[in-house]
């Protein structure tokens, strides 16, 4: 699914509980609609809603009882800042499952999700300061950018480039401008060596 059709399945309250309701373990919709408080009804909408952009999914117990679970891994990512706004999804590698059969001792577990806690906030330390200087970055180009002799629409295809090629209709959907307009000036930044196509996407090719 589109990231940003996904943060829009994401941005109903009670879809977002059902989420986290099931972090913890599979439930049929019986169950979710009491602990939530919600209406049978208005939970199968929900789960459908979810089911249908791949986030949960159903199955059947031997007494023919459906359970709803969290499908997959996927991290979403939502970038806002001054001359930038990004949502992206990816899906992170999962090592090997434990070994049932084999046991596992609780107080090591806690150990090591203590210790990838540690780890997860570090790198969001560090993420912190990229994206940091990303955004001094951007303000530096944005201005560089306004500077010049440019049309106001010509500056923000070039803002939007900023950030590597993209195909015209990627940008049409991001900037909400007609394909046929940005073509039009597409081609003028062209002609004037500041943009170059390459396979059918867009990407700066240098500045005056």
């Amino acid at each position: 699914m589109d990231p940003v059709e996904l943060l829009d399945v994401l941005g109903n309250e009670n879809r977002r509980r059902i989420l986290q309701l099931l972090s913890f373990r599979p439930f049929y919709f019986n169950e979710i609609s009491k602990r939530l408080d919600v209406g049978p009804k208005a939970v199968i909408d929900h789960l459908d809603r979810l089911e249908r952009a791949g986030l949960v999914e159903c199955y059947s117990d031997k007494g023919r009882r459906k359970y709803f679970r969290i499908a997959r891994n996927l991290v979403l990512e939502v970038a806002v800042s001054p001359h930038s706004y990004g949502v992206r999804t990816h899906k992170p590698e999962m090592g090997e499952a434990p070994d049932k059969e084999k046991g596992i001792d609780i107080r090591l577990v806690q150990e090591e999700l203590s210790l990838l806690e540690k780890r997860r906030l570090d790198l969001r330390r560090q993420m912190n300061l990229i994206e940091s200087r990303m955004m001094e970055v951007r303000q530096l180009a944005w201005l560089e950018i306004h500077s010049a002799d440019h049309d106001q629409l010509d500056s923000e295809i070039l803002a939007a480039l900023l950030s590597g090629e993209d195909k015209i209709e990627a940008l049409s959907r991001k900037m909400e401008v007609p394909t046929i307009i940005l073509e039009d000036h597409l081609r003028r930044l062209h002609d004037r060596g500041l943009v170059r196509e390459t396979g059918g996407a867009w990407s700066l090719h240098h500045m005056r």
